[in-house]
């Protein structure tokens, strides 16, 4: 084998040796991350069927039973001392916002999102910046 070859060699089994030691560490931040993904399914109301009624009592269900088997799932002893660490952080916030998490689906014209008020001030923002030619508009 020529040097070359065996300098390609050395440095492929690097790059193959940082991949693995990312390996566990990536499992638990995709396992962490898909917890905030289902929070979000299941408080956007996608789950509901063609003619389910979302209110705040079936949310607040649902949101409650997820809750529940996560609890659960956190003292199963399946979980890395990481992910129990951040899924009971994670459980105390939702129980601290949850009374504020299920009040917008009895109300028709009450926004689930700030998305819009957000575009709006960027846009503001942004024509503030333009007419005066200044970088931070709060100046």
């Amino acid at each position: 084998m020529s040097l070359r070859c065996a300098q390609k060699l050395a440095r492929l089994w690097a790059i193959v040796a940082e991949r693995v030691a990312w390996e566990q560490p990536l499992v638990q931040l995709k396992r962490m991350r898909q917890w905030v993904l289902d929070a979000e399914y299941m408080l956007s109301g996608r789950w509901a069927q063609t003619g389910d009624v979302v209110s705040n009592a079936t949310v607040g269900e649902r949101l409650d039973a997820w809750r529940q088997e996560l609890a659960k799932q956190s003292t199963d002893g399946t979980l890395s001392e990481l992910e129990q660490a951040c899924l009971t952080e994670f459980l105390q916030i939702l129980a601290n916002l949850r009374p504020h998490l299920v009040q917008c689906y009895d109300q028709q014209d009450f926004p689930r999102t700030n998305n819009e008020l957000e575009r709006s001030i960027r846009a503001l923002k942004m024509q503030y910046r333009r007419v005066s030619g200044r970088k931070n508009w709060n100046s």
